[in-house]
């Protein structure tokens, strides 16, 4: 009984030492006046705010367009000038035409074309008053003339035969053409070497006497001769101021007509004459201008161009 009084009076004394020193304030059974009101913590609420900040996210700009950088061009280099090629026409002549305006587009070819040695590009027959024969393509023969664009063939230069083709069967056109530009270059060294000398003879030239009355009426109009020339023209063609004309090559002469010329009234007198082509002395048109009884200068009427 002792034994259990002591063990109650241990458990009794462990039990206020641990109320005294180890049971926190508040929690004491023994010494109540030991616990220590706590204090309620007071947790100061965040004022709300009207909205929650959001973060600014920053829009992003587009980036200004940065200038193009333009290279400067390179310099070019000139092309090498090339030579001028040759002149075919000179100013003092006429323009050279197209061999098809000369030839009626090879409908009237010239006889002074003719007669010249041709290659045949087909077969022809060469008829005679007993028999026939036959030359192969790539064969020779002379053409002799032409009709409506068939040109007139023989055999040889003399023979009596005659055979016939369009003018494409036959080299004829390429001849012609190629003679034509060898004519021109050579024609107008000509005209050049005209037209130097006509320059040279103005510069020495006297003053032209006034026309008489056998040349040129009151109103400066040129009057005929006796064989229907007019004196006037003629004396102008003597005294070089036209060469590719003269005066025994005149076919026929027109009446003068009344025309405006430098502003002032005079006259125009066509003639038709023959003058150098590639196909020999051709007849072509012209006019002589006639102003207060001188001639101002001669003139192809077809091109305008001034005649050498």
């Amino acid at each position: 009984m002792k034994s259990l009084f002591v063990t109650l009076l241990i458990l009794g004394g462990a039990f206020l030492a641990y109320d005294y020193f180890g049971a926190p304030p508040g929690k004491k059974l023994v010494f109540k006046s030991l616990n220590v009101p706590v204090k309620p913590k007071v947790v100061q609420a965040k004022p709300a705010k009207e909205e929650e900040e959001k973060p600014v996210v920053k829009e992003a700009m587009p980036e200004p367009p940065k200038p193009a950088v333009v290279e400067a061009p390179k310099p070019v280099e000139p092309a090498p000038t090339k030579p001028a090629a040759p002149a075919t026409t000179a100013s003092s002549g006429p323009k050279f035409e197209p061999i098809e305006n000369l030839t009626g587009n090879w409908l009237k070819i010239p006889q002074t074309a003719f007669p010249r040695e041709v290659k045949l590009l087909q077969d022809t027959m060469f008829k005679m008053s007993v028999g026939a024969s036959k030359v192969a393509a790539g064969g020779k023969a002379f053409a002799i003339g032409s009709e409506g664009g068939t040109i007139i063939l023989a055999p040889t230069a003399t023979s009596p035969a005659r055979g016939q083709l369009p003018i494409d069967a036959t080299d004829l056109k390429e001849q012609l053409n190629a003679s034509y530009e060898k004519w021109k270059i050579v024609r107008a060294e000509e005209l050049k070497a005209i037209a130097a000398k006509k320059a040279l003879n103005a510069s020495s030239a006297p003053v032209e006497a006034a026309p008489s009355s056998s040349e040129a009426d009151a109103a400066g109009k040129p009057v005929r001769d006796s064989k229907g020339a007019f004196p006037l023209l003629v004396a102008s063609m003597h005294r070089g101021q036209v060469t590719e004309i003269k005066p025994e090559n005149v076919l026929d002469w027109n009446d003068p007509q009344p025309v405006m010329i430098q502003g002032r009234s005079g006259w125009a007198v066509k003639l038709t004459a023959n003058v150098k082509t590639i196909f020999g002395l051709q007849p072509v048109e012209a006019q002589a201008l006639v102003l207060n009884g001188k001639v101002t200068g001669w003139f192809y009427t077809g091109s305008g161009e001034e005649v050498p």
